[in-house]
């Protein structure tokens, strides 16, 4: 359960899941998930003519129809999503967007990022419905999802696949795709201001230090809810002070150097150096254990 002192984006979700399928990762010719699950069919909200199918633009949902129409944005509420999971007797299910909403960036001059509502039947549920991106039961119909359009990730060896061009992933508030996103680390933001996103060695190294992959094997030595402070290279997402103890300084393997560790039991499987010796000019980011 989420703590609701602690806001959606930063403590959040699961993955995203239909009836205990993930959805976390969707490919636009229906190709079959790592679950299994396929995307089938897309319908346009109510009263809209034309078939649409569904696509992305960059890090944004959008559907498009044969004559050159494109919806996007509060457009696509009550749009259907379509999806089938495995099985010969499988039906199609629908998942509905209801909300989209514009949700403020962590990182200085980033610009807005869409993020949407989706739900799906689950008559078992006590609303009727649920969010693809599990919560309990006051978040059903929370904005909780952003896009990342092209590009997934290994959940197990906390690594970017990049060059996934008809895939798209959903990323539910919290997690460490999300947040990534959120930092303006996304493979299609303007991270140096010049129109240039994040490198993919930027972005795996995000993704190690969201999930604390000290040794950069995938074995993640933290937890939901454990605060952290950070600030990057680039001095446009930095936590706001007094700053904790250092933690560590983060390249795309992983810590290069590790001074305290966020759960104080934590028994990291490598040998690393003390941080004596490192700055922040070494890697991407530097984190920090509040007191």
């Amino acid at each position: 359960m989420r703590p609701y002192h602690c806001p959606i984006w930063q403590c959040g979700f699961n993955s995203a899941q239909v009836n205990g399928r993930s959805i976390r990762e969707l490919n636009l010719d229906g190709q079959p998930n790592d679950d299994g699950v396929r995307l089938v069919g897309f319908v346009a909200p109510a009263g809209l003519p034309g078939k649409y199918r569904l696509d992305f633009d960059g890090d944004e949902l959008i559907a498009r129809n044969a004559a050159g129409s494109v919806l996007r944005g509060d457009q696509l509420i009550g749009a259907t999503i379509l999806v089938k999971k495995p099985g010969l007797l499988s039906l199609p299910l629908p998942i509905t967007i209801l909300d989209y909403q514009e949700i403020d960036g962590w990182a200085a001059g980033a610009g807005k990022v869409p993020a949407y509502a989706m739900l799906y039947l689950d008559l078992d549920s006590l609303f009727g419905v649920r969010n693809v991106c599990a919560g309990d039961l006051l978040d059903v119909f929370a904005t909780a999802a952003t896009v990342i359009g092209g590009e997934t990730y290994d959940l197990d060896a906390k690594t970017v696949e990049p060059g996934r061009d008809r895939w798209l992933t959903i990323a539910c508030a919290g997690s460490a795709a999300a947040k990534m996103r959120l930092m303006n680390y996304g493979p299609h933001g303007d991270f140096d201001g010049e129109g240039h996103p994040a490198t993919v060695e930027q972005r795996q190294a995000t993704l190690k230090m969201i999930t604390a992959d000290y040794c950069g094997g995938g074995d993640s030595y933290t937890r939901n809810q454990v605060a952290l402070q950070w600030k990057n290279s680039g001095g446009t997402v930095v936590s706001p002070g007094p700053w904790g103890r250092p933690e560590a300084i983060w390249g795309p393997d992983g810590a290069l150097c590790l001074d305290a560790t966020r759960l104080a039991d934590a028994d990291v499987a490598c040998a690393l150096p003390a941080c004596d010796d490192f700055t922040l000019d070494d890697g991407e980011w530097a984190t920090f254990v509040p007191d």
